[in-house]
């Protein structure tokens, strides 16, 4: 128990001192955190990979972190129209989801929301998705996997602060041109979000695709294709 207090007067203790510094520089409200969730917590923009995430995977916790989820694998809003996960959740690679926070930071600055869409996909739903399609210009085929299927990319937007989705310029799994990052036939706003969208994402370390403008993938690290599931209790 005292070891459990005194890790805890620790936490408190670094996160007072990082708040304190540069007392005239706009810091994020972090009284909704608990105190967990402080490590995983930026004063201001990107920073570095935190050293206490441990484990194969980490969860994002949408509501803890502000971000709003739609995932779109976990109900029928998605281009098959068919629900392939169980429950709505989001795994990342540790890095990776270090990586997210930091965007996420960012965004926030910027009085904006990320809105994600997809995160770490089970090969076990990789195949399910490739079996309802058939096309692997569309679903990479399980044997080979994907980025997701490794926990390191993710499927993502931006939402306003009243969580509103941004104008950009084309659907979520919309496999058309209007899907690439640089198709020209699209409003200004939408071109602005788009560019808004990539910068978060190459600064937090991101790497985007340029046909798709929602997708972009953790490259500092590799990871297998894995077939982790997570439960819905």
């Amino acid at each position: 128990m005292r070891k459990t207090l005194r890790n805890i007067t620790i936490i408190l203790v670094v996160v007072n001192a990082v708040q304190s510094c540069g007392q005239k520089e706009e810091t994020i409200d972090t009284s909704w955190l608990k105190i967990e969730d402080y490590l995983f917590v930026s004063k201001k923009g990107p920073v570095k990979k935190d050293s206490s995430i441990t484990g194969k995977w980490t969860e994002i916790n949408f509501n803890q972190a502000h971000i709003v989820g739609k995932m779109a694998y976990a109900d029928t809003s998605n281009f098959m129209h068919e629900k392939i996960y169980p429950c709505a959740r989001c795994f990342l690679r540790p890095e990776a989801a270090s990586a997210l926070i930091n965007a996420n930071d960012i965004a926030i600055t910027e009085n904006l929301h990320l809105v994600i869409f997809d995160c770490y996909r089970p090969k076990v739903y990789q195949q399910k998705m490739y079996d309802i399609v058939k096309n692997p210009d569309y679903v990479a085929s399980p044997e080979k996997g994907s980025m997701h299927n490794r926990g390191l990319a993710v499927d993502i937007a931006l939402a306003d602060w009243n969580e509103r989705l941004l104008d950009f310029g084309g659907e979520f799994d919309d496999f058309s041109e209007k899907a690439h990052y640089d198709f020209e036939g699209i409003s200004k706003e939408a071109k602005s979000n788009r560019k808004k969208l990539r910068e978060i994402m190459l600064s937090a370390g991101f790497e985007p695709y340029k046909n798709e403008w929602w997708h972009f993938t953790f490259t500092k690290v590799q990871y297998p294709v894995d077939g982790f599931t997570w439960n819905c209790n």
